[in-house]
């Protein structure tokens, strides 16, 4: 995010649809910086009274969600404050994020889509995909390469991932479009979001 090559094109067009380079940007460490505004929010003794929320069954909740509109729009605010602000609230927030985190349990609860709860650990998952694909996003727009990441991020991306595939089109759809691509039904199952 600090390159010159984002700074340079902060009010392009980026590879994600409806978003400047700069919105893309600030979504981002929105994306991350979530988790620290979802802890903030939920007491940590609340007591869930449905089924926690796993990464998978958060998605599916949210792919429908009428909010993503609203996302570009905010990003587009956020990104007002120019490239080197947005780099210095990226940096905020993820040291922010390592206090926290070295303070937090992850099977700490938290909320999120109203009063369903997740722990910790699951929602970070949630953030990866945000952060990963963003972060791919990113350097699509800047004709950047993408940065290396812990291949396990990934790995953790394609899981989930797959597990939303799963629920949203049943496990021989997956098969299918993994596998056999003459015989899946239409829509696709591939990409989830």
């Amino acid at each position: 995010m600090a390159r010159p090559s984002v700074a340079a094109k902060w009010e392009e067009p980026s590879a994600l649809a409806g978003m400047t380079v700069g919105a893309l940007s600030a979504h981002l460490v929105r994306a991350a910086g979530a988790t620290l505004a979802y802890l903030d929010r939920t007491d940590p003794h609340q007591v869930p009274d449905t089924e926690l929320l796993t990464p998978v069954s958060y998605f599916h909740a949210a792919v429908d969600s009428p909010i993503h509109e609203q996302i570009k729009t905010v990003s587009a605010s956020e990104s007002s404050i120019g490239h080197a602000a947005t780099v210095d609230k990226c940096k905020e927030v993820a040291n922010q994020m390592r206090q926290r985190f070295a303070v937090e349990p992850s099977d700490r609860l938290v909320g999120a889509l109203g009063n369903r709860l997740l722990t910790l650990d699951d929602f970070c998952r949630t953030r990866l995909i945000e952060v990963l694909l963003h972060l791919d996003d990113l350097a699509v727009s800047t004709g950047e390469e993408r940065p290396e990441t812990d291949p396990e991020g990934p790995a953790i991306v394609i899981d989930i991932t797959l597990g939303i595939a799963r629920r949203l089109r049943g496990d021989w759809q997956v098969l299918y479009g993994l596998t056999r691509a003459e015989r899946a039904a239409a829509p696709a199952v591939f990409p989830v979001f």
